[in-house]
């Protein structure tokens, strides 16, 4: 009667094997975006080119070299992953109709990513686990960053929610806006203030990649489209205008959320749309560049030249704040940039930036924090100072100082202006500049606009 168990062994290895393939086949997602180079690596070793559209396979392991991904999960989660970084999916389970079938386990091998969760992590939360080498997080519906550091050591940052960071030594509850550092799978995780260094970045020039989860054509919630009087800034070469103004300026987002037209208090000045680089649309703000001169026959105001790609001019928009506190603090941090414009006499490569703000409704004062890293120079520049709060505007009273230039020289100056935007002023926007010395004899200007939320 046992005559054909070899046969059924077979027939059912080889089930077992379909399903097995099957499982790794089953797309979890796609991704939004990818940059050229970037991979994706079966456990069998064969590698594939990934780019927008791309299926995510469980099992596969996506490589971004040097450059940047983004991924879109079934749930509706999402990952951004930056430049040098490994990230693998181990498995992947959604269903809509049984939560219990939902699960998520991935693995930060190395480098850095920012993830906004879906379903899974609100329906199933003991089935989402992220591990890295360190330490594994468990979430309870967030958005968090982690980023491995030179020396091995780990840094994890919860922008909202809760995440739980467990090793074998310990583990910690880090709420939204705090971070915990994993320097060893065998030291526990000590609380910090520092945030991971990981910028939204706007890619390479002429790439125009979004710099967070909602973005234009992927953007999962409506554009921000319309006209605006005030409530925005653009400048260049230190220009800044706003609601100060008068007449004040007139901002118009077009419905495929670029920059339309602008004014600086005169005629509006209409733009080519092939000129206009949007760096980001969620619905509440929008930025971006706009590169080129004026439209024929169009009133240029005050400008009166021609931005080229490395000093372009810079923008950002946002919806009228509206229920503005007028008592109590509130500390944003950015979550969306333009692609920085550098210029001087020092070397100028790629630049990263990101910056914080604190707002003091009570007492209309405030401060900030912009740090800035220029590969061309190899330096870490931070600028920061006070700010004034004059009804939804903010703005430098006095320059900021700047530190970190050549030789440690804090020789130099910074400023912000922007203004308060959304609901309850949920969001921001600004203008930045820093100006430092950047090598012997050298000084280097770094500027841009950018977005934050609380």
């Amino acid at each position: 009667m046992f005559k054909n168990r070899p046969l059924q062994l077979s027939v059912a290895a080889a089930v077992m094997a379909l399903a097995s393939q099957a499982a790794l086949a089953a797309a979890a997602g796609h991704v939004d975006f990818a940059t050229p180079g970037v991979s994706a690596v079966s456990p069998n070793g064969q590698s594939r080119s990934i780019s927008r559209g791309s299926e995510l396979l469980t099992g596969e392991t996506i490589d971004t070299g040097e450059g940047r991904a983004q991924l879109r999960f079934s749930d509706g989660g999402m990952i951004s992953l930056q430049p040098q970084t490994r990230f693998s999916l181990e498995s992947y389970g959604y269903d809509k109709d049984d939560s219990s079938k939902n699960s998520a386990v991935m693995k930060l091998l190395k480098g850095g990513l920012r993830s906004i969760t879906g379903l899974i992590g609100k329906t199933n939360r003991q089935g989402y686990k992220l591990q890295t080498a360190t330490a594994t997080v468990g979430i309870r519906g967030t958005e968090f960053s982690v980023n491995q550091s030179a020396d091995g050591s780990i840094l994890f940052h919860c922008a909202d929610g809760v995440i739980d960071v467990t090793n074998q030594a310990g583990s910690a509850v880090i709420s939204g806006g705090q971070s915990a550092r994993v320097t060893s799978a065998n030291s526990a995780p000590s609380k910090t203030d520092e945030k991971p260094f990981l910028p939204p970045g706007s890619g390479a020039p002429g790439i125009g990649l979004p710099n967070n989860p909602t973005q234009d054509a992927n953007s999962i919630a409506p554009l921000l489209t319309g006209t605006f009087t005030g409530e925005w800034r653009v400048g260049t070469d230190g220009l800044v205008f706003g609601p100060s103004t008068s007449p004040p300026p007139v901002f118009t987002v077009g419905p495929d959320g670029k920059l339309q037209s602008f004014s600086d208090g005169g005629t509006p000045t209409v733009l080519g749309a092939a000129h206009a680089i949007s760096d980001g649309n969620d619905g509440v703000m929008a930025w971006g560049r706009w590169i080129g001169g004026p439209a024929p026959g169009v009133g240029y105001n005050d400008f009166g030249n021609v931005f080229d790609p490395a000093n372009p001019l810079h923008y950002v928009v946002g919806l009228p704040a509206t229920n503005v506190p007028t008592s109590g603090t509130a500390s944003f941090t950015s979550y969306g940039n333009t692609l920085p414009a550098c210029s001087g006499n020092g070397a100028c490569g790629s630049v990263s930036v990101i910056s914080t703000l604190s707002i003091n409704f009570g007492s209309n004062t405030g401060s900030y924090s912009v740090t800035s890293r220029n590969s061309g120079d190899g330096l870490t520049v931070q600028g920061s100072g006070a700010l004034s709060l004059s009804g939804v505007n903010f703005g430098n009273t006095v320059p900021g100082t700047v530190s970190g230039g050549y030789g440690g020289s804090t020789a130099g100056s910074s400023s912000m202006n922007g203004f308060l935007a959304g609901p309850g002023a949920s969001h921001a926007g600004a203008i930045y500049s820093l100006f430092y010395d950047s090598g012997p004899s050298q000084q280097t200007a770094i500027s841009g606009a950018l977005v934050f939320r609380r």
